[in-house]
């Protein structure tokens, strides 16, 4: 015996204001702004520019960068990308393939790729997954307060 389901308009139109609850809309907008953020940290760290890319942390933000002690305080993760004079990025990417929002604080699972020169050597492909956890600070704007990056082997690509 088959059991159908009729959706009634008023069910149908229950459903709909319970999808857009101002909560639901919060959290699209919250997705939005930190993929905009994502995008123009990425800006700043193709520039090698340490103060842009140091200003997108929060005071007691942490990097994790492989093989390396965590970078912790935005002037220490200014002074680590101020340690590279000279690098060349030739390319750099970073994608957000998921973005989780829990009130004021945001996680972003993706995939990164970047390929840089340092002077005399020869170049640096790097690619892998990331995850960053942001946070909303009280003057409303997402800062990143940790960022996890997991290199995978050099012939992985995203």
């Amino acid at each position: 015996m088959a059991i159908r389901f009729r959706l009634r308009p008023t069910a149908l139109l229950i459903a709909c204001v319970l999808a857009c609850t101002p909560a639901a809309l919060d959290t699209t907008q919250a997705r939005r702004d930190i993929s905009s953020r994502l995008d123009a940290y990425t800006a700043a760290a193709r520039a090698v520019d340490a103060d842009a890319s140091a200003a997108f942390f929060t005071d007691r933000g942490t990097l994790f960068e492989p093989g390396i002690p965590p970078i912790v305080t935005r002037d220490s993760i200014r002074a680590f990308i101020r340690s590279f004079p000279g690098v060349i990025v030739d390319s750099a990417m970073a994608r957000a393939d998921t973005i989780d929002v829990f009130g004021s604080t945001a996680y972003v699972w993706g995939t990164y790729h970047e390929r840089l020169r340092f002077k005399g050597q020869p170049p640096s492909v790097q690619s892998g997954r990331f995850v960053m956890e942001w946070l909303k600070e009280a003057d409303g704007v997402w800062r990143l307060h940790r960022y996890y990056r997991v290199p995978l082997p050099p012939n992985w690509r995203p």
